[in-house]
């Protein structure tokens, strides 16, 4: 299933594209395990350490 939707807040601050809790990149995809959804996008930025963090829905 493809649906277009923006991104309104990305918590994930060590993604390369997250700036100022916004989503830059021009598309991404998120993956469902259970009632947890992941970015498959995320991508550390150069001074980043630590996880990703997952949305619950």
């Amino acid at each position: 299933m493809n649906e277009n939707t923006t991104v309104s807040r990305c918590d994930a601050t060590s993604c390369r594209f997250n700036s100022d809790h916004k989503c830059t990149a021009g598309q991404i995809e998120v993956s469902m395990s259970a009632d947890m959804a992941q970015c498959l996008t995320f991508s550390p930025s150069s001074d980043a350490q630590g996880k990703q963090p997952s949305a619950q829905q």
